[in-house]
């Protein structure tokens, strides 16, 4: 069940891959195999035993052997990971330098764009500051105005 889990994994792998296979796909597929074959093989030694003393030595050989495939395929499944990781940053690093040089274009090609947004942007710069400032003072006439209502409260 675990070897099927693996060998499916790795086509899957290989299928995502687009295209041929790279190396640490191809490893990892070998390496799911072997580990198929190996854990059947074991597993057909185990129901063949027929006595106790050939059962334990069955299971010794058979978790040894099951263990090492294990260890491989982990080996092999970390070398495909790291590759595809590898492959995964070199593509995010080639797509952002795309997008800087599309950037660069665009404000070459269209320069009056870029004026018009600094432009844009200092209205809007020159509106937050005349907002905070009336905010302000709106706030301070309401102290003062809080100020005048407690001093007549407490005068009369």
């Amino acid at each position: 069940m675990i070897a099927k889990f693996f060998v499916i994994l790795a086509c899957v792998a290989i299928s995502h891959a687009g295209g041929p296979a790279s190396t640490p796909l191809q490893d990892l597929e070998k390496h799911a195999e072997e580990f198929q074959k190996t854990f059947t093989e074991q597993l057909n030694k185990l129901a063949s035993s027929k006595n106790s003393q050939e059962l334990q030595t069955a299971l010794k050989s058979g978790s040894d052997s099951v263990l090492q495939q294990l260890s491989t395929l982990s080996s092999s499944l970390q070398n495909a990971l790291a590759d595809a990781n590898g492959k995964a940053k070199d593509a995010v690093e080639q797509a952002r330098k795309n997008i800087e040089r599309t950037a660069e274009d665009l404000r070459k090609a269209h320069p009056e764009v870029e004026q018009q947004a600094t432009a844009l942007k200092e209205k809007l710069q020159s509106a937050v500051q005349s907002v905070v400032q009336s905010t302000q003072k709106l706030a301070k006439d309401a102290q003062e105005v809080q100020k005048k209502l407690h001093e007549a409260a407490t005068k009369q």
